[in-house]
């Protein structure tokens, strides 16, 4: 479909590619808020709870509760550790059950690059990605 406004490219993008990603992330019993942490968990391990709420640009009391649930379900542990000024702090760290569905969650994610971008050379996908990340960047701006 093509839009005449960025307002409605974005928005229809943004829908569809939400919808497919729900019910893919919902066939690995993940909610959605889930991927992102597995996601950069994945590539971080180990990271400071702090930190981790900053990339994932949530609050950290709202990752407080995110995290709370994982762990339950096994897919992450917590380590206490001391940041600068002797202030307690925990790094997150992946479980084996958790790395087995980050792992999981990868191929998905992949096949929804895939699909997303069928029909793309490698250079406009480059092209598109590029010019997503500085449409982001002007509109933090605001």
């Amino acid at each position: 479909m093509v839009h005449d406004k960025l307002f409605l490219a974005l928005l229809g993008a943004s829908s569809a590619h939400a919808d497919a990603s729900r019910k893919a992330f919902a066939e690995l019993n993940l909610t959605e808020a889930q991927p992102k942490i597995l996601y950069i968990l994945r590539r971080t391990d180990g990271i400071v709870q702090k930190e981790l709420a900053g990339i994932c640009n949530i609050r950290p009391s709202t990752l407080t509760v995110m995290l709370s649930k994982m762990e339950k379900q096994n897919y992450i542990c917590k380590e206490q550790c001391y940041v600068s000024g002797k202030k307690r702090a925990y790094k997150i760290h992946l479980t084996k059950e958790g790395k087995e569905k980050a792992d999981q969650l990868e191929d998905v994610i992949e096949s929804l690059e895939n699909k997303g971008f069928e029909g793309f050379t490698q250079s406009e996908r480059n092209i598109m990605l590029d010019m997503l990340g500085r449409i982001e960047e002007n509109m933090r701006i605001i």
